[in-house]
């Protein structure tokens, strides 16, 4: 008489295979990286100066998020500062017509614009950035640089925007450059500061790349690559320390 114990142990195998199916074609599919979390990683990749993991987290939240208006920013902040300018641009503008009102806020936009060559736009963006944010040295300067680049170094130093009450040492003396060219009291007055200190390093960053940026306005662009060569050399990493090393390769392309 033959035993039917290995045909029940096969039916209950096939019955089991079959549970577990489900479970298996549920762990198939990707798991998507919040929003959050590529933000974090484009960051760090930044952090490293890897442009390349920070461009590859923004092309994520734009393929896993094409439509959420934080996504979009965010992969445009992150394509400016690894150098993607025309891709950033495209997402500002994107992030725009999907939030109109924060037009003004975007002075990262008027910096993409101005790298591209758009000045005329770039000098409007920072003039209605200026309604927002009315003491900031630094963006008169990026709209100096549009004007000179559109219209001539004396056009654009009839239209230095005003900025009163910006008190990081040397932007008061930047924006007295844009109107009378003293490149020495930028140098005075950030070599007044303690040699060594936290505040004279953030200053001399500050002062290249606007002594740069200056030279840029005069065309003069083995000057501004030197200057601005030497701002990209920071250790610090924030939004303009990547936008110095991004302008000192964009000068690379203009030599």
């Amino acid at each position: 008489m033959h035993s039917r114990r290995p045909v029940l142990l096969g039916l209950f195998s096939v019955i089991a295979f079959v549970l577990l199916i489900p479970v298996c074609r549920a762990a198939d599919p990707e798991v998507v990286p919040s929003i959050s979390d590529l933000r974090i990683e484009g960051l760090r990749g930044l952090e490293k100066q890897d442009r390349d993991v920070a461009s590859d987290a923004a092309d994520r939240l734009l393929q896993h998020y094409s439509s959420d208006p934080r996504a979009i920013r965010l992969a445009a902040d992150l394509l400016l500062r690894s150098g993607k300018i025309n891709s950033a641009a495209r997402q500002f503008e994107r992030y725009i017509e999907l939030v109109p009102g924060d037009k003004a806020d975007l002075w990262q936009y008027g910096i993409a614009l101005a790298f591209i060559g758009r000045y005329d736009e770039g000098r409007k963006l920072f003039e209605l950035h200026r309604t927002v944010n009315p003491n900031d040295v630094e963006n008169a300067a990026w709209h100096f640089l549009c004007v000179a680049k559109l219209a001539g170094i004396k056009e654009a130093e009839k239209l230095v925007l005003p900025a009163p009450g910006d008190t990081r040492v040397p932007m008061n003396e930047i924006r007295r450059l844009l109107i009378d060219g003293n490149e020495e009291r930028v140098t005075a007055a950030v070599n007044q500061l303690t040699e060594g200190s936290a505040s004279r390093a953030d200053a001399s960053f500050y002062a290249n790349l606007y002594l740069g940026l200056y030279a840029d306005c005069y065309g003069n662009v083995t000057k501004a690559k030197r200057l601005i060569g030497d701002a990209a050399k920071t250790d610090q990493v924030n939004y303009m320390s990547d936008v110095a090393r991004v302008y000192f390769v964009e000068l690379d392309v203009k030599k």
